[in-house]
């Protein structure tokens, strides 16, 4: 049994919870059984609606340590073959505790401390360039690094997308929680300018928005706005707009292995590594910094969608991303994890 912890909530969104399914759903293929551990009720709709088995330690999300209490006494008595750990609060000391009673793994974003797990998992962009190796301590068995560890859902593999002539449709993603409301700012640019305020603009709402009745109001104003909750198949949705306006995070690897052309930005810390790597390898255009940028973020992007009506350009940009991410990184990250379990 492979036991994975990681949460969801307004703060945080979905992204742990989301790529953790992916590498559940690839472990549950193998014939493993899988168990999520939350620090709060979360993530609990989902993992419902998925048909996965969850427990929750009613705990603070963002103070790990002091859940050992009741998290210990579990593994001592379960022993999971593996325990599998994203969130951004775990500690050095959280996992040699946990270690004690199992193997560990660590899904990681930003090298926050060299890391006392059996699997270290970095699938970012950036993944092979941090000190993981460098800094390896003696119990590190296997670090897995960059895109061929993309934990995707089987929906992204193999997409064969198609360039259009005319750039008619553009994709808004925005996260699980948007605190800034920044779709609806980026929404009030392009549809105020003479050369984007007629294409159609899809806006995913992700679940913990609470500024979903202001983005119901525009689409209600606007016919060319639609709005999309609770989407059954992402990658679809992805395949059918010729521009893809995206916060950083793992919606960028689902649009790369679609095929997408991306306009990035940043709202958090952690992503702007992941955004500045794939501007600096001339990826995706750059669409800002809000916590840097405010206000003139969404000028700045209104202007990327009308440089990528350009069809030669988006060519260019969906080449470029089209081999960056095939899909089969849960898959490899199932069988290491299995393997060493």
């Amino acid at each position: 049994m492979v036991w994975i912890r990681a949460d969801a909530g307004k703060e945080i969104g979905m992204g742990h919870v989301m790529r953790c399914l992916s590498i559940a759903l690839a472990l549950q293929e193998r014939g493993q059984e899988v168990l999520f551990v939350l620090a709060d009720d979360g993530a609990a709709g989902l993992l419902t609606e998925k048909g996965q088995a969850y427990t929750v330690l009613h705990t603070d999300y963002d103070r790990m340590e002091e859940e050992l209490s009741l998290l210990l006494p579990m593994l001592e008595e379960k022993r999971p073959d593996m325990f599998l750990a994203d969130s951004y609060f775990v500690t050095p000391a959280y996992l040699e505790q946990v270690g004690k009673y199992t193997k560990t793994a660590y899904l990681d974003d930003t090298f926050p401390f060299p890391c006392p797990a059996d699997v270290v998992i970095n699938y970012n962009i950036y993944g092979g360039k941090l000190p993981y190796r460098e800094k390896a301590l003696p119990g590190n068995k296997e670090f897995l690094l960059g895109c061929d560890y993309v934990p995707l859902r089987k929906e992204f593999g193999q997409k064969a997308y198609r360039v259009n002539e005319q750039a008619e449709n553009v994709l808004i993603t925005t996260g699980g929680s948007d605190r800034y409301n920044l779709a609806c700012r980026i929404l009030e640019e392009a549809l105020a300018c003479g050369e984007t305020g007629s294409l159609c603009y899809h806006v995913v709402s992700g679940a913990f928005n609470v500024n979903h009745a202001e983005l119901q109001k525009m689409a209600d104003e606007h016919p060319n706005v639609l709005l999309y909750r609770n989407v059954g198949n992402m990658a679809e949705l992805m395949e059918k707009c010729d521009i893809a306006i995206s916060a950083g995070g793992s919606t960028m690897y689902e649009l790369c292995a679609v095929g997408v052309p991306v306009i990035c930005f940043s709202f958090v810390d952690n992503q702007e590594k992941i955004v500045e790597t794939f501007v600096e390898k001339e990826l995706v255009c750059y669409g800002g910094n809000y916590l840097t940028e405010g206000n003139q973020m969404p000028a700045r992007i209104a202007e990327a969608v009308r440089y990528l009506k350009d069809f030669g350009r988006r060519q260019v940009y969906s080449n470029r991303v089209k081999n960056l991410v095939d899909g089969a990184g849960a898959d490899r990250i199932a069988e290491k994890l299995i393997n060493l379990s």
